[in-house]
């Protein structure tokens, strides 16, 4: 057990005690105090033990409590105990109650609870964070591919407009078109390059076109011979003058011999052919003659033969690919250029023959010179190239076309994805989709741990019954119960119905049965177990005043008869505390210590004190006067009347005179006008002289320490607090002499 407070240091109104001489606890400790005395604050020390660590207003804090076994407790917490407190912190950390709407309250049981209902509803909102995030996610990722697929179902259309022949094409077939680019989109096309290739794909096919024939043979010995020829001269001594001189003459005669072989008369006038003048012909056209006639028409033939025959009609324009059309054009030129050069200088030789082949016996000189064959050669090679090219097209026409079918469907998608940054948004997306995956992976093991916590929750809710058996005990029928609802929380209910409008006193009485229940949670031993309870009444009325009291001692208490003292009376826990502010309880809790031993009790106040301007509060043993006295209001009477007969100038005293005036006012009020109003609607009923009245009301007031700080930090002079006093008690006197007599006989 406990045996005494050494020292308590910077711990609220406990700034600087000492509790050295101070009685002794014992098993039962009864401890009094006025509201704002420090009585609360003496519980938040025994809570520092139980948490083991220092209240979160009071880190400063140093104090120092001694043990039976003469081990010592203090601030450093080095030295465990099990200390269990019910006071308002107390309430705090293990109830809440939810009436929100006015209605239905809910109850929230336990600190364990309450903190896993708090990760409960962290993890619940960081679920709700991390679906939204999840969702958001995908819905971005969603979005992003939307643009993605609604392009490529365009690109598709597209393809399938510009190419007609494409066929059956989707954007599903971009796919590999894409994919070839491995993430690289491919440089965009010049307009003359997708020009060409629109052409190829809309191209007929042509007909295979004849190859053009050269010939690249030398023309200088035929041209050589030719001139020759024109040079050469017959024998001319056997001519005849006339045909020389007439050469159409001669040509005629000349023909016309061959048809008078064997014949006497001319085919034309049939006149007598005479053998002297066949003669002469046959001399004039000798063998030489025909002989050069013979080699000059052979020249002619291959001079001829050596012209070049193109036509433009044999290689029309439409004959070749529209993408050709300008090379036919030039090439077509250079060539015809070429032939007709060498086709006019052949001609003017055979032009100089053929006049030559006229008058064998004359010398002809040509006008031209030897053709060159170079620029013919060339010009045909590059046409030949041209209708190679479009015959090599038309063979492989259909490869062709795919090609450029090809090079149009890489062109159009590249296109298209390079509006949209494809590549880009396919980052974004993989971003997004990682987003959505991490927060799904997450998801999944807050599950879990959600999972997790609602089954330990569950499982906390099987104390209800538990708790609606002490609830039971406490107010002594079924009144009040526990039901658990869907969502393992507690519902208050009264009978069938949820308990409505709970007063505070019965919030107490609630939170009281529930510390009772977990003193024995977890397989606590009561009996190991050091107890606190700090206003286990508070707002009670009197028949929740009497429950409590009789709760305490059943739960606390055991009389063994027939036991040597002081064993008779046994304290179920290893040491209790009760603090009050009740004059009330107070005396209905000393009533029933004082049926115990003396050692087993003790009787303590919480003083609040003022000394050099600083507010104090210390721990004492109480006064006789206040054990004496059942009823509050006779202990003030008391302490005033004693007062104003022999005023002291002390300042414990005096400090607590304006409270104890204005409590004594109000307790005389209540019971003598039947109505609970403050002092400043009763006083003048009082103390009917107006002046005096504003006295006692102002002194009441500002010296009141229950009222404000400030107020508390003053102290009234000796001679003006007797005369208040004096003042109050002669009005009570006057007002109700037969009552002050009755006061005065308890004296």
């Amino acid at each position: 057990m406990f045996r005494r407070i050494g020292s308590i240091r910077s711990f609220g109104v406990f700034n600087n005690f000492t509790g050295g001489t101070l009685p002794e606890f014992a098993p039962f400790n009864l401890i009094y105090g006025w509201n704002y005395s420090g009585k609360t604050t003496l519980s938040r020390l025994f809570r520092c033990l139980e948490a083991g660590a220092l209240h979160p207003d009071y880190p400063n804090a140093r104090f120092d409590i001694q043990h039976t076994d003469g081990t010592q407790h203090d601030h450093g917490f080095a030295t465990p105990c099990n200390v269990r407190v019910f006071n308002e912190d107390f309430r705090k950390a293990h109830l809440r109650w939810d009436d929100a709407d006015g209605f239905n309250p809910i109850l929230l049981l336990g600190a364990e609870n309450i903190a896993k209902r708090d990760e409960l509803k962290e993890k619940e909102a960081k679920r709700t964070q991390l679906d939204d995030q999840r969702r958001a996610a995908a819905t971005e990722a969603k979005r992003l591919d939307g643009i993605i697929s609604k392009t490529e179902t365009e690109c598709a259309t597209q393809i399938v407009r510009e190419l007609p022949n494409v066929g059956r094409f989707n954007k599903t077939n971009l796919r590999p078109i894409i994919a070839a680019w491995n993430g690289t989109l491919p440089d965009a096309l010049s307009a003359e390059e997708v020009q060409a290739a629109r052409a190829k794909v809309s191209a007929e096919q042509k007909d295979i076109l004849p190859d053009l024939a050269v010939s690249a043979d030398p023309i200088y010995p035929l041209w050589s011979e030719s001139l020759a020829l024109l040079n050469e001269q017959i024998d001319s001594s056997t001519t005849i003058a006339r045909l020389l001189e007439n050469p159409d003459v001669a040509s005629w005669v000349e023909e016309g011999r061959h048809l008078h072989e064997g014949k006497s008369h001319c085919e034309f006038c049939e006149g007598e052919l005479r053998a002297d003048r066949k003669e002469a012909l046959n001399a004039h056209f000798s063998d030489a003659f025909d002989n050069l006639k013979g080699r000059i028409a052979k020249a002619i033939i291959a001079l001829n033969a050596r012209k070049m025959e193109f036509s433009g009609a044999a290689y029309p324009r439409s004959g070749f690919y529209t993408d050709l059309h300008d090379e036919h054009a030039q090439t077509g030129r250079s060539l015809a250029q070429a032939r007709d050069d060498l086709n006019a200088a052949i001609q003017s030789l055979v032009d100089a023959l053929e006049l030559k082949r006229g008058n064998p016996f004359d010398v002809v000189r040509a006008q031209g010179a030897e053709p060159q064959l170079d620029r013919l050669v060339e010009a045909a090679q590059q046409f030949q190239s041209l209708i190679e090219t479009s015959n090599e097209r038309t063979r492989r026409f259909a490869s062709s076309r795919n090609e450029a079918v090809a090079v149009l469907k890489n062109h159009y998608t590249a296109e298209a994805m390079r509006r949209i940054d494809r590549f880009s948004l396919e980052e974004e997306i993989a971003s997004q989709e990682k987003i959505e995956a991490d927060a799904q992976s997450a998801l999944a093991t807050l599950d879990g741990q959600i999972t997790d916590i609602q089954v330990e929750l569950s499982n906390a809710t099987k104390g209800a019954e538990a708790i609606n058996d002490t609830l039971h005990r406490f107010f002594g029928k079924a009144d009040i119960q526990v039901k658990v609802r869907d969502n393992d929380r507690f519902m208050l209910m009264r009978g069938e119905e949820p308990a409505r409008n709970l007063s505070e006193g019965e919030r107490t009485a609630i939170s009281f049965c529930y510390f009772i229940t977990k003193l024995l949670e977890n397989g606590n031993d009561l009996s190991q177990t050091i107890v606190y309870i700090d206003d286990p009444i508070s707002s009670l009325d009197a028949h929740h005043l009497l429950h409590v009291c009789a709760f305490i001692k059943n739960t606390f208490y055991r009389l063994n008869p027939g036991a040597p003292k002081p064993t008779r009376h046994e304290c179920l826990a290893k040491q209790l505390f009760i603090s009050t502010h009740s004059h009330e309880f107070f005396h209905l809790m000393l009533d029933w210590m004082r049926k115990m031993t003396d050692p087993m009790y003790r009787v303590y106040l919480v003083e609040r004190t003022d000394a050099n301007g600083l507010t104090a509060s210390r721990l004492i043993e109480c006064p006789e006067s206040i054990q004496r006295y059942r009823s509050e209001y006779l202990f003030l009477f008391h302490q005033m009347a004693s007062y104003a007969e022999n005023p002291q100038n002390d300042h414990q005293i005096i400090f607590n005179l304006g409270n104890m005036a204005r409590r004594f006012v109000e307790g005389y009020a209540a019971f003598k006008f039947l109505e609970h109003t403050n002092i400043d609607s009763s006083i003048d009923r009082l103390i009917t002289d107006p002046i005096d009245a504003e006295r006692a009301r102002k002194f009441m007031h500002f010296y009141s320490h229950t009222l404000t700080r400030e107020a508390g930090m003053q102290f009234p002079d000796m001679s003006e607090a007797q005369g208040i006093v004096t003042l109050i008690l002669d009005a009570v006197r006057a007002h109700d002499p037969v009552h002050y007599s009755a006061l005065e006989a308890t004296r």
